[in-house]
């Protein structure tokens, strides 16, 4: 599995038009290709699940496209997230940098009937630094935006420093299905895979 880093994409790549048919195709294909399997937090699950552009948004070459589950996706698009007030940062323990650990912690306490204050007291005693800053959606909003005007061409993509993580909030609904199925696919079939599909 590859290591989930909270990112925000270049300004230039921001609504790029895609021809919906194509779309549809080519993201069959990187679902099919990866088993539905979200290639960070390895969550396997035939619903929902979202295909990432690593690079350019129009660049719909399968090598640059992955599957990824909607909560690790909205890890890699920080400044709409933190805008939304959907994620937030917090200053975290050395040895946490692989942010798929909080997306399954959280996903885990999401299935289990936890509500969204215990969830967060639960990611920050768990993974907080001590004493560690917590920031509002402001700040992590600030920072955000920082990480977008850094990003020089050629490159995509930016990366929250090491030291800072993320912690999820309540982000509602979707199209009827409620947050706790379209979101954290807890539902009947989701599984983690325990070995890498060939």
């Amino acid at each position: 599995m590859k290591i989930l880093r909270p990112s925000v994409m270049a300004a230039r790549e921001w609504f790029k038009e895609r021809d919906p048919e194509e779309w549809r195709r080519i993201r069959k294909q990187a679902l099919e290709r990866d088993h539905y399997t979200c290639v960070y937090c390895a969550l396997s699950c035939r619903r929902f699940m979202q295909v990432n552009h690593i690079g350019a948004e129009d660049d719909h070459r399968l090598e640059n496209l992955e599957t990824v589950c909607p909560a690790c996706h909205s890890v890699m698009h920080l400044g709409i997230n933190a805008m939304q007030g959907v994620i937030t940062l917090f200053e975290c323990k050395p040895k946490v940098t692989n942010m798929a650990e909080i997306v399954r912690a959280t996903r885990s306490m999401v299935n289990e009937g936890y509500d969204w204050d215990e969830i967060e007291i639960h990611t920050y005693g768990r993974f907080r630094r001590t004493a560690g800053r917590i920031y509002e959606k402001e700040g992590s909003l600030e920072i955000a935006n920082q990480l977008v005007s850094s990003i020089q061409a050629p490159v995509f993509r930016a990366y929250l420093p090491e030291g800072l993580a993320i912690v999820f909030h309540e982000q509602g609904a979707w199209n009827n299905f409620p947050e706790r199925t379209w979101k954290w696919q807890c539902i009947a079939g989701s599984r983690y895979r325990k070995e890498p599909q060939a």
